[in-house]
């Protein structure tokens, strides 16, 4: 059943691998750790069926409904994907776009905690942006395109991402129950 996930993240192993052969610092993107796949569908109608294979393979699925579409962030329970990644982001497309689905990108975690805009600033042939959401702002990453595809360079994993809006929704939970 992960064989789809597997294939898509061999394909993008290979661009990627290119892509630090041309690094000026290579031993910083030799260190990031892969640790989630975001995989984009069409429509609801694929996004519920993804979420339904992977039902029986996870431990936890968390769903968050996010600039007008669903994203299920998916933590694997017995198996790994390649490069032993354990969770795979479901987005469906935002409404209106044409965006090519499967692997849309791969999030890397940064164990030096170094300025990422620093290194990304020093490597004057990459394309590359800030971003952030306007969910939870101060969960900001680096983009970087390469061969039609996007690494997510970032502090943090989307396991904390969950983490902080559990804990905002109970804040606020208890605020709205204190003032009753």
């Amino acid at each position: 059943m992960l064989d789809k996930y597997n294939q898509a993240i061999q394909k993008y192993f290979e661009k990627w691998y290119k892509l630090l052969e041309t690094r000026s610092n290579k031993q910083f993107f030799a260190q990031l750790q892969p640790t989630a796949i975001g995989w984009k569908v069409a429509d609801r109608t694929e996004y519920n069926t993804l979420l339904t294979e992977l039902h029986d393979s996870s431990d936890m699925i968390v769903e968050k409904w996010m600039n007008g579409r669903w994203i299920a962030k998916v933590h694997l329970k017995d198996t790994e994907l390649d490069h032993d990644m354990q969770i795979i982001k479901i987005m469906e497309r935002r409404p209106g776009s044409s965006d090519a689905v499967g692997l849309d990108h791969i999030d890397f975690y940064d164990p030096s905690r170094v300025d990422l805009t620093a290194v990304l600033n020093d490597e004057k042939d990459i394309r590359w942006s800030q971003e952030s959401n306007d969910v939870m702002a101060d969960y900001e990453w680096l983009s970087v395109w390469f061969a039609d595809t996007e690494a997510k360079l970032k502090h943090y994993t989307v396991l904390g991402i969950i983490g902080a809006e559990l804990d905002e929704l109970e804040r606020q939970i208890i605020h709205a129950a204190t003032k009753r």
